[in-house]
């Protein structure tokens, strides 16, 4: 118990300093304050350097590749023709800007990527519609966080494939369906926190560059795992990091004359993001070496064997503000969880929905990217969110009925 008050008092002081010192720092203090606090001596600084070292290992080639992937559809006319053809299927523009971030996060491996990606683009058609652009913008968030959760090979499925020895085929069949749920329950939800006459506004014009340019990028990672998981001569592919590095260098190649300017500039956006997500790594694996972990299971015994993960995940989503992290976590404490692998890794996907506020470094992008107040962002961004990470929890306790495992 005594873990878990430490836990709550760090998280409190981490969400008082965080909007000064930022993520990274914030959550660095907050991991030595949790060692200090419980007693861990100088084994704290050991789990801090071990954490970050893990997040950057795991992720930096992946980041890296999908802000280099971002800068080649920002320098060209890329997202504009891919937003372009997207509005063919539909006029609405908050459900363009959701479909676009649903389907930007998934080659990106990184739904703080897409929507630095997108920004500019819904920005534009929101006001050439005459349209909310804050409502867009809060749409493509939550609908880059939707695929990242659910839809291998996002980071956070990933984790729990491997760390719960869950068939990728299998997480695909039940969390493809649940995530389409959750993007028309996200437009619901936008659609009444942000009320507006949906306008049609200007037509935009077409841009010069055809589609396959514009697409190819985006699906050729995606072909390459697909290749690397049937073909085992070339089964390095089937890894994300290799298969967007490989989307990387054909984007150096398509635009050979610019390929220094987006190098540098996709290292500086990709340390950004890969410092704030080392400061959760920091936090999360004090924490797993702790004793909390053990702490909640005990409290959470006399919760339903559906619920347990589900709380944990949320928990850690809160206190650590990394979905990844949060779900790598929760599978070490959960090992061996009397329910199917598919089960309980859609269960804690869930989790990694709610309850996303200061210590979750998206949260700080979009508030910048928006001007919005901190009421404006719990109401655009927490509260949606959470509200989809229940109601994907009940999805996947219902998908578990339909599709029960061994």
């Amino acid at each position: 118990m005594e873990t878990t008050l430490a836990f709550l008092a760090v998280v409190v002081s981490a969400s008082l300093v965080i909007t000064r010192l930022g993520p990274f720092l914030s959550l660095v203090l907050a991991s030595i304050a949790f060692g200090l606090l419980t007693g861990m001596g100088v084994l704290m600084l050991e789990y801090i350097s071990a954490g970050l070292s893990r997040i950057f290992s795991s992720l930096a080639l992946v980041v890296f590749c999908g802000a280099l992937l971002a800068e080649y559809l920002r320098r060209t006319e890329g997202l504009e023709r891919i937003v372009f053809d997207l509005r063919k299927l539909t006029t609405k523009i908050h459900i363009v800007s959701g479909a676009a971030g649903y389907l930007i996060s998934l080659p990106a491996m990184c739904s703080i990527t897409a929507y630095m990606i997108l920004e500019p683009v819904v920005k534009g058609l929101a006001e050439k519609a005459g349209s909310d652009g804050r409502r867009s913008l809060f749409m493509t968030a939550a609908c880059s966080i939707i695929s990242f959760n659910l839809i291998y090979p996002s980071p956070v499925m990933i984790s729990l494939s491997s760390g719960l020895s869950a068939e990728p085929s299998d997480l695909l069949r039940q969390s493809i369906p649940i995530s389409l749920i959750l993007f028309i329950l996200c437009y619901l939800l936008m659609s009444y926190m942000f009320p507006e006459a949906e306008r049609q506004g200007e037509q935009s014009t077409s841009p010069q560059m055809n589609s396959a340019r514009a697409w190819t990028p985006l699906i050729f990672p995606v072909g390459m795992m697909l290749l690397g998981g049937v073909n085992p001569t070339v089964a390095v592919f089937a890894r994300p990091d290799m298969a967007l590095l490989m989307g990387a260098l054909l984007c150096l190649w398509l635009e050979r004359g610019m390929a220094q300017e987006m190098v540098h500039a996709a290292s500086r956006r990709s340390g950004v993001i890969l410092l704030d997500l080392c400061g959760a790594g920091a936090f999360g694996y004090v924490i797993a070496e702790s004793s909390l972990a053990g702490e909640i299971y005990q409290l959470g015994q006399f919760l339903p064997a559906l619920l347990l993960p589900f709380f944990l995940s949320a928990l850690l989503q809160l206190a650590i503000g990394s979905r990844v992290v949060s779900a790598a976590v929760s599978c070490q404490v959960l090992a061996g969880y009397p329910l199917p692998s598919v089960t309980l890794a859609l269960l804690i996907a869930s989790g990694a929905f709610m309850l996303p506020y200061v210590t979750d470094p998206y949260f700080w992008l979009i508030k910048r990217s928006t001007g919005a107040s901190m009421r404006q962002m719990v109401r655009g961004y927490t509260l949606p969110l959470s509200l989809l990470g229940v109601a994907s929890f009940l999805l996947a306790a219902l998908s578990s009925l339909i599709w029960p495992q061994i």
